[in-house]
C-alpha cells in the first residue's frame, strides 16, 4: 500500500512533465518550423533540461510524433474550444444547421489560432512517410468517431463515409480560404452559409 501512494505522485509529475515537453514541441515548431527547431530549444520552453526531454523521447523525430499525437487526442483544449461553442452533437435532423455551423466555427478557430503548426504539418505530411502514416492512423479514428454521429443524425448510412469525408474537406477548404479572407476580398458571413448549406446537401444526398 505504501509504495501505490508514493508512486501515484511520480506518475502524475511524469506525465505533467511529458504534456509540458509536447506543448512546448507544438508552440516551436509553430513559431520556427520542425526542421528549424532544436530538441534543446523545446526543453528549455518546457521549463526542462535536455537530458530530461531525452528520457522521455528517443531523439527529434520521437518527440514529433508523439506532439502531433497529442495535439490530436487534446485538440479541443489546445484551441480553447469548450462546451459553450455549442459543438455537442444534436438531438434531431432539426438542429443539423446549428450544428454544423457551431462545428464550423470551430474549424476556423483552431485553423486561425493554429495556423503556423498546421501549415506546417502540412507540409510535413507530403515529405515524411512516418508523419504521413500517422497522419492517415489519426484521421481514420477521428473520421470514425464523425461518421457515427452522422450516421445518429441523418439517419441513412447509404455512403456515410463517403459524405463525411466530403463534408469534412469542404469545411476544411473554407477554413484555408478563411485564412486568406482579405487576400481574396471574401465576406467570411456569407462564406460560413455557403460552406453549411454545401455541407448540408452533401449529407442530405
Amino acid at each position: 500500500m505504501t509504495v501505490e501512494k508514493t508512486a501515484q505522485p511520480v506518475q502524475a509529475r511524469s506525465h505533467k512533465t511529458r504534456d509540458s515537453i509536447l506543448q512546448a514541441a507544438l508552440s516551436m515548431y509553430a513559431k520556427k518550423g520542425y526542421h528549424k527547431t532544436t530538441v534543446d530549444e523545446i526543453a528549455a520552453e518546457a521549463g526542462v533540461s535536455t537530458g530530461i526531454a531525452y528520457r522521455y523521447f528517443r531523439n527529434k523525430k520521437d518527440m514529433l510524433l508523439a506532439a502531433v499525437s497529442y495535439g490530436a487526442d487534446n485538440i479541443g483544449a489546445i484551441a480553447g474550444i469548450t462546451a459553450s461553442d455549442g459543438i455537442s452533437a444534436p438531438e434531431n435532423k432539426a438542429d443539423i444547421r446549428s450544428y454544423v455551423t457551431a462545428v464550423l466555427k470551430s474549424f476556423e478557430k483552431f485553423h486561425i489560432k493554429f495556423r503556423g503548426i498546421h501549415e506546417e504539418l502540412e507540409g510535413l505530411r507530403h515529405t515524411d512517410e512516418d508523419v504521413r502514416k500517422l497522419y492517415s492512423t489519426i484521421t481514420d479514428e477521428k473520421m470514425t468517431v464523425v461518421i457515427d454521429r452522422l450516421k445518429a443524425l441523418v439517419g441513412d448510412d447509404r455512403n456515410i463515409r463517403e459524405k463525411a469525408y466530403s463534408a469534412v474537406g469542404i469545411m476544411e477548404q473554407h477554413c484555408h480560404m478563411m485564412m486568406n479572407s482579405e487576400l481574396y476580398r471574401l465576406d467570411t458571413d456569407v462564406m460560413r452559409d455557403i460552406t453549411v448549406n454545401a455541407v448540408i446537401g452533401v449529407l442530405g444526398s
